[in-house]
């Protein structure tokens, strides 16, 4: 019986292991520029707008012209990388018609980096202070639809202050959006891992949130709304459709803005497009343990409830694909010392199969999505134990009442 139970569970592990292995592949090959043709919209067709001609292959043979993009980046306390974030929206090939900085209520020396920055770029970016927060409304999204009632561009771009952007972010996704015939674009930057808790957890929470959405899904521009997913890092909107919805103001008490802003645009009807975008922008979401707990601890209810019932299979789909796989491995493996004989030995071969299987998994998504080392595979078991830790800490801070804390602000 151990040995029949053995052989289902890893026969359903390497099922799952290799989904996953699948997902990672495609998610690779779905980047930012994919549809990208022999010509674009560079710093001399932003001056000049022309057509631009789509490749043979793109889902659109008519010519595209160079719209017009605004760039809109809420900033609240963020002194240790504003700069950079600047440094890469001021150098973009296709330059924005502006940039739009909301400072919201920061308390650190962000409102005096921004100042340098406006006397040296006075006629591209602009600084603006959010206005008071209203009640129920958070506080990104309520920097978000301010900086968006200023701007003036066809297409509005809103990008963190914790991302850098590369020359060419603008420009690739403006001919991405034009040539899937997209209202929305949303793009996942190179995310930077620092310390060790950043490296052990955060690679874990991403592809929990890729197994409540799938990504083979969620890439379709028409999915269903209920998978429907976004990534409010770097999300970019047709002006019209933007404003059609109501802006942020119709997620303006959701901690999970960018998910369901995903999600009402579906409900409308509008196409969403996602991207891998690792080659165009990059962030540092977390510096420290205490920032990832935090962090995460504000996802983990917004998510549950955006996710539905697929977050409690995420849960235990991970569950299955990187903590079972080393116990199964380890218990195999003392049954067949203690208890030599043919049916624990192939117990003991399937169950260690598993393991390399879910080992092999971590190392490509590690080394492919994060530039880690392969090594670090062996520790997601612990980093999947402790997101589960800040998981269920900060969901029973939410249905307490007792909210979480993020930047000074609490979240209930």
């Amino acid at each position: 019986m151990t040995a029949f139970i053995v052989i289902v569970t890893t026969a359903l592990i390497l099922l799952l292991i290799g989904r996953d292995a699948r997902w990672l592949r495609r998610w690779l090959s779905n980047r930012l520029g994919h549809w990208q043709g022999d010509a674009g919209c560079g710093q001399d067709e932003a001056r000049r707008p022309q057509a631009i001609s789509a490749r043979a292959d793109a889902p659109s043979q008519v010519a595209m012209s160079c719209p017009q993009v605004s760039v809109i980046v809420p900033a609240r306390n963020e002194a240790g990388s504003i700069a950079r974030c600047l440094d890469g929206l001021v150098c973009q090939t296709l330059q924005p018609r502006e940039i739009i900085v909301v400072d919201d209520e920061s308390t650190d020396a962000t409102p005096e980096i921004l100042a340098g920055y406006a006397a040296r770029y006075p006629d591209l970016i602009r600084i603006t202070s959010a206005p008071p927060l209203p009640p129920g409304w958070v506080g990104k999204c309520n920097a978000c639809q301010h900086g968006a009632s200023l701007a003036g561009g066809e297409w509005l771009l809103f990008v963190d202050a914790d991302t850098t952007a590369r020359p060419g972010l603008t420009e690739a996704m403006l001919r991405d959006a034009q040539q899937r015939r997209l209202d929305a674009l949303s793009v996942f930057p190179f995310n930077e891992l620092g310390t060790l808790a950043e490296r052990l957890i955060l690679p874990v929470f991403f592809q929990f949130a890729w197994t409540v959405f799938p990504a083979g899904k969620t890439q379709d521009p028409e999915a269903p709304w209920r998978q429907a997913i976004a990534n409010g890092q770097c999300f970019m909107f047709r002006a019209e459709i933007y404003r059609a919805v109501g802006g942020h103001a119709c997620v303006k008490d959701k901690v999970l803005e960018d998910v369901e802003f995903a999600q009402v645009l579906r409900r409308a009807g509008y196409r969403l497009g996602l991207a891998w975008g690792g080659e165009h922008i990059r962030v540092r979401m977390y510096h420290s343990a205490g920032e990832v707990a935090q962090g995460l601890a504000k996802h983990a209810w917004a998510g549950r409830k955006a996710g539905g019932w697929r977050s409690y299979w995420g849960v235990a789909r991970l569950g299955l694909t990187t903590l079972a796989p080393p116990v199964m491995a380890l218990a195999a493996l003392a049954g067949l010392v203690t208890r030599p004989g043919a049916a624990e030995a192939i117990s003991a071969a399937l169950a260690v199969a598993g393991y390399g299987a879910s080992w092999l998994f971590w190392r490509d998504a590690l080394t492919r999505l994060y530039a880690l080392p392969g090594r670090l595979a062996w520790a997601m078991p612990a980093g999947l134990l402790a997101y589960l830790m800040i998981a269920l800490r900060g969901t029973a801070a939410m249905m307490s009442r007792r909210g979480v804390q993020w930047k000074g602000r609490s979240y209930s």
